[in-house]
């Protein structure tokens, strides 16, 4: 089990990392963090995506939270990490916007 886990995250990672939320949102981790600032309180007091993000501010999340966990070590996305029920929440809201298309 622990192998599917590794092997479906280090493909989910890969492709968060795909996505350079840097050039396409904010040009510095603490201005992407700006802006991701509103989802993340409503994700923090509801446990639940906001509906009105979109699907570019989705992709900026989920690039943010690759960057923070390979920056933090590694930890936060493996399996029990403490950003893998954010990291789900957010892919689940992705694959389920009316606007991804890939």
């Amino acid at each position: 089990m622990v192998y599917e886990f590794a092997g479906l995250m280090s493909r989910q990672v890969e492709w968060a990392h795909r996505y350079n939320g840097y050039a396409r949102l904010a040009s510095t981790p603490e201005k992407l963090a700006e802006i991701l600032e509103p989802a993340w309180r409503e994700y923090r007091r509801t446990k639940r995506v906001p509906e009105w993000c979109g699907v570019d501010l989705l992709r900026g999340w989920v690039f943010y939270l690759a960057r923070a966990d390979r920056h933090g070590g590694g930890y936060g996305l493996m399996e029990n990490g403490d950003m893998i029920d954010e990291w789900r929440a957010v892919l689940e809201r992705i694959t389920s916007h009316e606007e991804a298309t890939n």
